[in-house]
């Protein structure tokens, strides 16, 4: 059965709109805080608690800008993807993802069984 996906057209340019779009959030969180050292936060006290706050705060902020980015690079693998005629394809297994789930998130590269595997893997890895 054919799969059923919108004109080559329409899905690069939506992922392109996304691309666009996540560029402008890094750049703005990159320009909020360039140059910020969260003086306000450690100002002069410099004990323990202050600069906890103050390095959560940071690693908050460089987390917002680490999905961001990897995101992008998503979008750049579904761009790739899409002009080698892989587009819609499981890179895992090979078979076609649901339409629904491309709508959804135009730049998935797993079907929903491989993406699942994917995720459990990643959560039963143990940690140092």
């Amino acid at each position: 059965m054919e799969r059923a996906l919108p004109d080559r057209s329409v899905i690069e340019a939506r992922l392109r709109d996304r691309y666009v779009a996540l560029w402008a959030d890094v750049g703005r969180e990159l320009d909020k805080h360039e140059g910020e050292q969260h003086e306000d936060l450690v100002q002069g006290a410099g004990d323990a608690e202050d600069d906890a706050t103050a390095n959560l705060v940071v690693d908050l902020n460089l987390s917002e800008i680490d999905r961001d980015v990897e995101e992008l690079r998503a979008v750049q693998d579904a761009i790739a993807r899409l002009r080698r005629g892989e587009y819609g394809v499981c890179q895992s297994c090979g078979v076609d993802i649901p339409a629904a789930r491309l709508e959804a998130i135009p730049e998935a590269a797993l079907c929903v069984e491989c993406q699942a595997r994917a995720e459990h893997a990643r959560t039963q890895t143990p940690s140092l």
